[in-house]
């Protein structure tokens, strides 16, 4: 039986609401390419809404080494009520070394003693299983998305 791994990120965004960033992921994640230009080269909605479980897309992405990769995602599940999306990685450059990727967002407000929202948490989950037992962590991955979630932050934060 393979091993399933399990890595973490955590991001505190004070200059967005839950409700506007996850509406970000819901609504417009194929916008990537203009709010991360330096990172994403393009997204294509292959099947589906685009914004609902069974969208299929492809992204294409530099890596912090600049060379280009290639992923195809499926949305699994979408909870509204706990700002939740679930996807799987289905195709792609990240499957050698990764022959199974499923990750998981979740956002939370974050409120102030007095209940008004004063910044919200990002939580990605990613389980996956390495190609070897050598294979290393993808922490360039969770590092990408951590700068990701800073550039939605900041790209809904000079739209209002």
């Amino acid at each position: 039986m393979t091993e399933i791994h399990q890595l973490h990120v955590e991001d505190e965004l004070k200059n967005c609401s839950a409700d506007q960033f996850y509406s970000f992921l819901k609504n417009d994640m194929t916008t990537l390419p203009q709010v991360c230009p330096h990172m994403f080269k393009s997204f294509e909605i292959l099947a589906g809404d685009g914004k609902s479980a069974g969208t299929i897309w492809i992204v294409k992405f530099a890596t912090g080494t600049s060379h280009e990769e290639m992923v195809k995602e499926k949305i699994v599940a979408m909870d509204d009520e706990s700002r939740t999306i679930s996807f799987s990685i289905i195709e792609g450059d990240l499957l050698r070394k990764f022959p199974k990727v499923d990750y998981t967002m979740t956002v939370t407000p974050i409120v102030t003693q007095e209940g008004r929202e004063k910044s919200c948490l990002v939580k990605m989950c990613a389980k996956y299983e390495k190609q070897n037992e050598d294979t290393p962590p993808p922490h360039e991955y969770m590092e990408m998305t951590s700068f990701m979630n800073k550039a939605i932050a900041s790209h809904l934060a000079n739209k209002t």
